[in-house]
């Protein structure tokens, strides 16, 4: 808690003494973007359900204040094989905001940030026997959590054009976004494997309080720029609570994620490399287990654990006229101590597209599959009934309007439960922005 003060007090003594005004204000700062939601909208071209509030949407955003709100709808049932063939109703409703400091009438280069999310209903990710998620949105920001959860409110201060520092309740769950996966399963994919990448569960917290600097080259006006984040958070972070004096009681996360875009054969593409570092205490796997005949009285523990992460997306065809229309191909690769972290190996690969059918521009689609590999280090009884996984899944995103996609998905899930017969699940999904 004292650590957190003093880190707080010197971001205001840093934004109140030593920022270069001259320098941020002579930049155009309506194309600043911050260090915000992967899926705001732009206030300008946005047409919601509720339009553009006879004016005032568009008003609040020249003022400095960008509001974004959807309601996402999933029903979605295991088919055959699995564990329960019943159907599922649930989904999540976010609230994502933004203020700009210097549209505010205040200094320059001064960004808040800040999601809220609801969950509701049901959903179908124990229905499967695999360990794993076959929604994202039922897992996110907190598995069966029906209360609101705030899992981001971050202050970001760009002391110059290619250099920043944030602080505060950090959302992580795009960290991993590639162009054609991401989103949290509101867009793309819906299983968790191929939105993001599930070595790093044990290493990193989704959400926490944290703080970080932010490295862009060649600076935060190009359009695609390189960056740098290095980020420290709170290792006991949770999406529904404050974690003022919690999430760093028993530990800190430490990650460095570069990523580099790319132009290989004249087509855009980007990678990102990540490293993770976790000094909490972690339980050691090789050991006997609690759920499997008795807990003895102290489990050993190990001081520490990491992951390597690498993801990438590259585009393999644009039509000439609109070179947002096109597909191209996406992968993740993840490598984790296998001591302490169930799943130590894993991969994926897709292909994901927008557009290509005469008349349905700004419809998205997606096919991807993953691999699931479980430590070697796993108690001997556990590896008898349990097993690596692995899946496929496959989406068409259709925009019926500019705030309405309606998304069909087929998923084949081979469990890592091999009780249970491979699981194919179908679902439906529904997308309103407001």
């Amino acid at each position: 808690m004292e650590k957190l003060i003093i880190v707080l007090a010197l971001v205001v003594l840093t934004v109140s003494v030593i920022i270069p005004h001259d320098v941020l204000a002579e930049s155009d700062q309506d194309e600043w973007t911050g260090f915000g939601p992967e899926d705001m909208y732009d206030p300008i071209e946005f047409t919601g359900f509720l339009g553009d509030w006879y004016g005032q949407r568009a008003k609040l955003a020249e003022n400095g204040f960008t509001v974004d709100i959807d309601v996402t709808q999933f029903y979605q049932g295991v088919l055959e094989g699995g564990t329960d063939s019943s159907w599922k109703y649930g989904g999540t409703a976010e609230f994502n905001f933004q203020f700009d400091f210097q549209k505010l009438g205040l200094w320059p280069g001064a960004f808040i940030n800040g999601r809220a999310t609801h969950q509701f209903g049901r959903f179908a990710n124990g229905d499967t026997g695999t360990i794993s998620s076959v929604n994202t949105a039922g897992m996110w920001p907190v598995p069966d959590y029906d209360g609101v959860a705030v899992p981001q409110l971050v202050f970001t201060q760009f002391l110059s054009e290619d250099f920043a520092v944030f602080l505060g309740k950090i959302d992580a769950s795009d960290g991993d976004s590639t162009r054609f996966s991401g989103a949290r399963g509101k867009d793309n994919f819906m299983n968790s494997n191929l939105v993001f990448n599930p070595v790093i569960m044990t290493s990193a917290p989704l959400s926490s309080l944290g703080g970080g600097v932010l490295f862009i080259w060649p600076d935060a006006h190009a359009e695609r720029p390189a960056t740098l984040a290095l980020t420290v958070m709170g290792g006991n972070g949770q999406a529904n609570t404050v974690g003022w004096g919690d999430d760093f009681e028993d530990g800190s996360a430490y990650s460095a994620a570069f990523k580099l875009p790319t132009n290989f054969f004249d087509k855009d593409g980007a990678h990102t490399f990540m490293a993770l570092y976790n000094d909490s205490d972690f339980t050691i796997l090789n050991q006997d287990s609690p759920f499997l005949g008795g807990m003895p009285p102290t489990l050993e523990e190990s001081d520490g654990t990491w992951g390597l992460l690498y993801n990438f997306d590259q585009y393999l065809f644009n039509e000439a006229e609109d070179e947002s229309q096109g597909f191209g191909l996406f992968g993740r690769f993840g490598v984790a101590e296998g001591d302490t972290n169930p799943a130590d190996t894993f991969y994926s690969i897709g292909l994901g597209g927008k557009g290509m059918i005469d008349g349905r521009d700004e419809d998205t689609y997606g096919i991807g599959y993953y691999y699931i590999e479980l430590s070697d280090e796993l108690p001997r009884s556990v590896r008898t009934g349990f097993g690596d996984s692995q899946g496929v899944e496959l989406f068409y995103n259709i925009e019926v309007t500019k705030w309405l996609h309606i998304t069909p998905d087929f998923q084949i899930i081979n469990p890592s439960d091999k009780s249970v017969d491979t699981a194919y699940v179908a679902g439906f999904r529904a997308r309103m922005d407001f």
